[in-house]
């Protein structure tokens, strides 16, 4: 069984983004802690405010973590 952590990495490498909708519809509730240690092993990860249209066609703040590709973390470390 893969933990938490090895669920968002997983989704990281996969699309590059991850966010808190996401995560939640995933039974991850403490996001923010698992990017932390994920930076803490030397990921370069960049989080930003979105917008989200729900399907009452209001518009939802959202926090996405985008991974930084690896061309790009190599100049960083």
């Amino acid at each position: 069984m893969k933990t938490q952590e090895e669920i968002v990495l997983d989704r990281l490498l996969e699309k590059g983004e991850v966010d808190n909708f996401w995560a939640i519809s995933n039974y991850i509730l403490r996001l923010g802690a698992i990017i932390c240690q994920l930076r803490k092993k030397g990921y370069v990860i960049e989080g930003i405010f979105g917008k989200e249209r729900g399907k009452d066609k209001q518009f939802w703040k959202n926090y996405y973590y985008i991974l930084k590709p690896r061309h790009e973390q190599e100049k960083l470390i």
